[in-house]
């Protein structure tokens, strides 16, 4: 388990952490407060033990500004402190500390207070993870349900997802964007429960009018998203997925980098796999075509720097394709 160690007592500081290492723990040590505030910011520790008393910011205030600020993974927080005032203690634990020692230390009571920490922590991730695996069969169910409009093939919007996320990861982008444009991507074609099925499933080339019917999916599929902050990232990628780079996409006729970016990747997912599956009213592109036909596309329909993303992993993406492909035409005369 990593461990975020802050005290300016330089014999202190190495105590503890050659105490934790002993008890194999990954420690990373500082000797101020900003320091530890600066390392919070960018990496995550699971158990974090700072001093009440050092230089540019105390220990109470890296952990009340550690407990206020927004994020979805749990830190436990144990302060160590001379103060054994019950109101010194209690105004640390108020600012959010989990648990608190007292100066000097004993290695029996860090001991059992290490101990009670490691079971804190084990059992909240257990939660969350569980919690993770509950929402995560949400969003599944949503994606299924939006799944049994599209007759051509199965497991399209599911693999929208992956092939999206083959792209932000070669993109450079966030890991917990990539992630999470991997399990929202599904979902861009939700505003299909809206679309009578007398157009959705007709065996042929849309009509005009048709089409404009079809394309209020994209709206559809925002209106039934929107406002729920637990799918945001999926309500954009709804909406703006088939909007083109220079401006001839719907429904805004937004241009370039008036485009989120999770909907000019998921717009190129899309039309590969699409071009890929087999259709009612005609045949499926191979690989090569279907990455020329996007390629020359590159700066009108599609952000530029998706489709250079797309050539580079279009081995990966014509393997992921492969590998879970199956026509239901057999199924849906």
């Amino acid at each position: 388990m990593k461990v975020l160690l802050a005290d300016d007592d330089n014999m202190i500081r190495l105590y503890f952490t050659r105490y934790l290492e002993k008890k194999n723990f990954e420690v990373k040590a500082f000797s101020t407060g900003k320091e530890a505030w600066e390392e919070l910011q960018k990496n995550y520790y699971p158990l974090v033990i700072l001093d009440w008393n050092m230089p540019d910011m105390t220990g109470d205030e890296v952990c009340e500004r550690l407990k206020q600020r927004v994020s979805p993974d749990f830190q436990y927080v144990i302060i160590i402190t001379s103060r054994s005032d019950e109101t010194d203690v209690v105004d640390g634990l108020n600012k959010g500390a989990d648990d608190y020692i007292t100066k000097p230390v004993i290695a029996a009571e860090l001991e059992a207070r290490l101990n009670a920490a490691e079971r804190v922590i084990n059992y909240e991730l257990q939660l969350r993870q569980k919690e993770k695996e509950v929402r995560l069969a949400c969003y599944k169910t949503l994606t299924e349900l939006a799944e049994t409009r599209d007759h051509e093939s199965a497991d399209h919007m599911s693999r929208v997802g992956k092939l999206c996320g083959l792209l932000s990861r070669q993109m450079g982008l966030d890991e917990k964007f990539c992630e999470d444009l991997e399990i929202f991507a599904p979902m861009h074609d939700i505003g299909k429960v809206g679309i009578p099925d007398g157009i959705l499933h007709v065996p042929r080339s849309l009509w005009n009018q048709e089409y404009e019917v079809v394309k209020l999916h994209t709206t559809i599929g925002w209106q039934i998203l929107k406002g729920k902050p637990a799918f945001e990232l999926a309500s954009l990628i709804a909406y703006t997925h088939h909007e083109h780079w220079d401006g001839t996409g719907y429904p805004r006729h937004l241009k370039g980098e008036q485009i989120p970016v999770c909907g000019r990747i998921c717009a190129v997912a899309d039309c590969y796999d699409s071009l890929r599956s087999i259709k009612s009213y005609g045949t499926a592109h191979t690989h090569k075509q279907a990455i020329e036909w996007i390629s020359m596309r590159s700066g009108t329909l599609f952000d530029p720097e998706v489709v250079t993303a797309m050539k580079v992993v279009s081995r990966r993406m014509e393997k992921l394709f492969n590998d879970t492909y199956v026509s239901t035409l057999s199924n849906h005369p």
